[in-house]
């Protein structure tokens, strides 16, 4: 289930981005410089609305041409896969997310450099990692993927040759990336009173170069970096009333 309910949370979300996929609602970025592409970071609170059980919808992509690296739900499972010829990683879980009442909060976090392979990359949700998968192929030894390149990265859609695809039907709330450290679920939630799954204030991580931290404060321009590197994203289907009270504190 996802967070919200009783107990006591010491750190809240005042608001989620609702994005709309009638309305074609993404965010988008290109970085003006490459940084790690072998260690980084994702984490982010969502709570879905449309689902799709044949297709893909998704949340944070990096997709050139032929080149990609995506997270989505596929086929109502978790998803992580990156490809140039064939796939050079994929993670699929068994267990589906068919829940559009709970927050999901997910985390991947990728460091190549590790010895063991399913080291590489780690999936959380709601605090817990998850084991069980569909598709299992881990990354090579000093890997280096596609996300933290100097190319197009997009919130809630993903472009493979140009086209667009995929639009993300929900909320999210405090997307993070962590450039240059892979991190567990602790340093983004913790279990509260009530044995829930809440979140923590994140403002004091190091964000590196390309990360960010977007939280959907200022209703005119949901995009904002609040990390204070100023990586911005812009938006495109998203208006200000795609600021929403629903968040992981206020289910």
């Amino acid at each position: 289930s996802g967070a919200g309910g009783s107990g006591t949370a010491v750190h809240t979300i005042d608001q989620s981005i609702r994005f709309n996929d009638d309305d074609s609602g993404r965010m988008g970025r290109t970085p003006g410089s490459a940084s790690n592409r072998r260690t980084w970071t994702f984490s982010v609170w969502i709570k879905r609305g449309n689902l799709d059980s044949s297709g893909f919808k998704f949340i944070f992509s990096r997709t050139e041409a032929t080149v990609a690296a995506n997270i989505a739900f596929y086929q109502d499972s978790l998803y992580f896969a990156a490809a140039s010829a064939g796939h050079e990683l994929n993670l699929t879980t068994n267990r589906k997310f068919r829940d559009p009442s709970a927050w999901y909060h997910i985390v991947i976090a990728q460091d190549t450099t590790q010895a063991t392979s399913s080291e590489r990359v780690r999936i959380y949700v709601n605090g817990q990692r998850e084991t069980s998968f569909s598709t299992e192929t881990y990354p090579a030894l000093n890997y280096q993927g596609y996300i933290n390149t100097a190319a197009l990265h997009d919130i809630g859609v993903s472009r493979p040759s140009g086209s667009i695809s995929g639009y993300f039907d929900g909320y999210m709330a405090e997307i993070v990336l962590i450039d240059g450290e892979s991190l567990d679920s602790s340093s983004f939630g913790e279990y509260n009173s009530s044995g829930i799954w809440v979140p923590k204030d994140v403002s004091g991580l190091t964000f590196g170069t390309n990360g960010f931290h977007i939280k959907g404060e200022d209703s005119s321009d949901l995009g904002n970096d609040s990390s204070g590197n100023g990586n911005d994203y812009s938006t495109s289907g998203l208006a200000s009333h795609d600021q929403v009270s629903d968040s992981p504190s206020n289910n």
